[in-house]
Parts: C-alpha cells; structure tokens; sequence
C-alpha cells in the first residue's frame, strides 16, 4: 500500500518531533506533591527540573566545540524560559526540560547543525482511590525551540516522477539524480533542481491546516511574521462551547528580518530545471525499462508474452515523447517574453496524471494561483541561506513551537501558556541569529 509523500511526511514529522527527546533508558520518575486532592489536583505546587534532571539521559553528540556551542545556546534558551515565569506560581504539573541534537541539516550547499530545547509539562492526575496527585507519564503541553530546523525539499512539480507510456506499466522515474550504482552519491551530491522545489503545502504540513488561509499562513512561515497554528483536537471551524477541550499546536518562526526563508521559482527556472530533469528522465526510463525486461526473461506465459510486448511498445513510443518534450521546453524559452518568464511557475500538481503523452499535452503550461490542483514552486532563498564560514552551530534560524491545551480540566497548560505568550522574550531568540 503506498503512502502519499505529504502524509508520509506528517507521519515522519509526528514521529521526530514527538520522539526526538527520548531514550530506552528512563531516569527515576518524579513524584507529585503527596497532598490530599478531590477529583483534581490542578491547584497542587508544580515541580520544575532543568535539562539537569532531564527525563532522560542527557546525550549531545559532535566535536568537544560543537558541544559546547550546543550547551551554550540551550542553556540560554533554557534561562530565557525561566526568567519567563519569574513570579509565575506552577501548579497542577510536572515540567522538565531535555536537550538534543537531530543531526545535520541541509540547506542548499550549507550545512548546520540541528539541534533543540524541549520544555514537556505533565500534568498532575487526582488519583480516585488514593487521592493524592499522581505525574501522568506523557506530555500534551510541550514548549519547544528548533535551532536549524529541517526544510522538506523534494515536491515533485507536475510531469516528474513515475509514469505509463502505452499501457498499464509504470517505469520507476526518481527525480534526484540517474538510478544505478551511484545514485545515492549523486543525489546527495549534486541532486537535480526540480529535486529541491519546495511547496506552501509542504511547509504548512503540521504548522497550519487553517485552510481557509493556506497563503498567508505560509507567508507568516516563510517571512518570520506572527505564528500559524495546527489544531490537534477538532477543526478550528467547528462550533464549539467557549470551555470546550481545545489541543492547539503554534509555530513561530524566528528568522532574519526582511530576507524570506524561500523565493518563488520562475517560469524560466522551472523550463530550465526541465531540460535538466528531461535527461535524467530519459535514462531513468531506460533504466527501469531494462530492469523490466530482465525481469520476465525466463518467462513464457501468456502474461508474460504481452507484457513484453507493451515494452516494446514503451521503448518506441518514449523516444518521441522525449524530443517533443525537449523541443516544446526549447521553444517556450526561446519565444516567450521576459515578463512573462519572470512570472512565479504555478504547475499541475504531479498526481494529476501518470500518463506520458498527457504530461506532454500539460508541459508548459502556467497558471495564476494555486489551488487544489495546482502547486505553486520555491526554492531556498540563496540570499537568506549564505552562512560563508560560520560554525556549523551557528544558529541560521528557529522554529519555536508551544502545543497547549485549553479547557475545564486543563487549567496548568492554559496558566503556562498564558504566561508564555506575555512574558518570553522572542527578541532574545533572534539575537542568537546576529
């Protein structure tokens, strides 16, 4: 069963995020207040512990100078999280603070190092038989801040990727480099453009699903305005009590001022990027073509007999689709005028059709604005990703996330909440950019 590659990406982000802190090996639990309580314990003292009495044991890999840099930049977050609530009384759940580091992140030709700031609240339970409070052993409310976070690049633009020709077979098309033996060295290392394409709706995945709003929720992500918010519990548009349970996720990105994190890509680049991808298509095809064959060589059975046949048929057909694809790229570059080359590339998305000749019939053409069936394409902004010889922890930009709860019986994430939005000092975050 396949899996469509934004719901793939949820699913993967769901489980970074959400795991990303953990170990097998668990530190002794904390123990709540021991005081009597009746059916809610959400006026008890709270406990905080700082990244030294994490949950989980503290493990920061890299160079001894990376660590420290690492250390450095998340115990100053840390503080900047506990001068926050200066005079703020916690109660009613545990909150205990862990470091990690994800690994590398890729943006373009420059690399940084990932790495994070996790606050996760507990709430505090009225046992109903002991009725003393107990620690629940999973987060709900989680403040979190991402130095360098991850850029999911590779949407595939309309005409790209696996395709039939004449028949029911597909050929296995990857968009990044030529399949064989070097593949994977190759798409690391010098990955096709069309690979590195960006969508609103990949970067809106799991920061937003105010759909009603979809591009001003991604110019909020891409300029480092204001904050988008994924509803965790419900559809922001239901009708619903004023003190009903609400489980909100808010995203804040912290970047440099006036540069945007990506910038559309033009008609001419996608035609350009086209040309390129074309022959990496052209010996893809081949490639899974040969593999096909190989497959059924020792086959006689029926099945077989025609399935050799739609080959054949396939590897006539291609060869023409190719040049007319090529000459009809060609063609638009060389007759088009600047203005209208200059213009964003709005493109059918890329499930709109797996047929070759109908990706034909659709190649170059545009559109005004997205919509459900239309993408609009980005690339990184290389005037924003430009770090020279900065260390590879230096912190380029951020993405801070606080997932709160708002209800009758949630009453410490709302107080925690609350005060994090009057208190924490967001300037502070983007003067570890300078």
């Amino acid at each position: 069963m396949s899996i469509h590659p934004l719901k793939l990406l949820a699913i993967l982000y769901a489980f970074l995020m959400g795991c990303q802190y953990a170990s097998a090996q668990n530190r002794p639990k904390l123990t709540a207040p021991q005081v009597p309580c009746n059916g809610t314990a959400d006026a008890v003292a709270g406990i905080y512990t700082d990244h030294t009495q994490t949950k989980y044991p503290l493990t920061i890999k890299g160079t001894a100078a990376e660590k420290a840099m690492i250390m450095k930049n998340m115990i100053a977050i840390e503080k900047l999280e506990e001068s926050s609530r200066s005079g703020f009384k916690l109660t009613g759940c545990a909150a205990r603070v862990s470091f990690a580091r994800f690994g590398t992140s890729e943006y373009g030709k420059i690399k940084a190092v990932r790495y994070g700031y996790q606050l996760g609240v507990y709430k505090y339970a009225c046992h109903v038989t002991e009725h003393v409070p107990k620690i629940v052993d999973e987060y709900r409310t989680v403040f979190r801040v991402d130095i360098n976070p991850y850029i999911f690049k590779g949407a595939k633009a309309g005409g790209t990727g696996d395709f039939s020709v004449t028949g029911n077979l597909s050929y296995e098309i990857p968009i990044e480099a030529r399949n064989g033996p070097d593949f994977d060295q190759e798409s690391k290392n010098r990955p096709s453009k069309v690979s590195q394409y960006i969508t609103e709706a990949t970067m809106l995945t799991n920061r937003s699903n105010d759909y009603r709003n979809k591009h001003a929720e991604f110019l909020k992500i891409i300029n480092g305005e204001g904050y988008t918010e994924n509803w965790m519990s419900g559809d922001r548009y239901d009708q619903r009590r004023p003190d009903s349970y609400k489980w909100i996720d808010r995203h804040y990105m912290i970047t440099r001022p006036g540069v945007p994190l990506l910038v559309p890509v033009s008609r001419k680049q996608y035609l350009e990027d086209m040309l390129e991808y074309l022959e990496i298509e052209k010996f893809n095809f081949d490639y899974s073509h040969a593999a096909k064959l190989k497959d059924i060589a020792n086959e006689n059975a029926d099945w077989a007999k025609k399935q050799r046949a739609v080959l054949e048929a396939d590897k006539l057909a291609y060869p023409n689709i190719y040049e007319a694809k090529k000459a009809k790229l060609q063609a638009l570059l060389a007759t088009q005028k600047a203005d209208w080359l200059q213009k964003p590339a709005v493109v059918d998305n890329n499930n709109k059709t797996y047929n070759a000749g109908k990706r034909l019939e659709s190649l170059g053409k545009f559109y005004d604005a997205e919509d459900e069936y239309m993408s609009a394409l980005y690339i990184l902004n290389p005037a924003y990703f430009n770090s020279g010889n900065a260390p590879l922890t230096k912190p380029i930009f951020m993405e801070v996330q606080f997932r709160y709860e708002l209800g009758n019986d949630v009453g410490f994430s709302t107080r925690i909440f609350q005060n994090f939005l009057e208190n924490f000092d967001m300037a502070a975050l983007r003067k570890m950019l300078e």
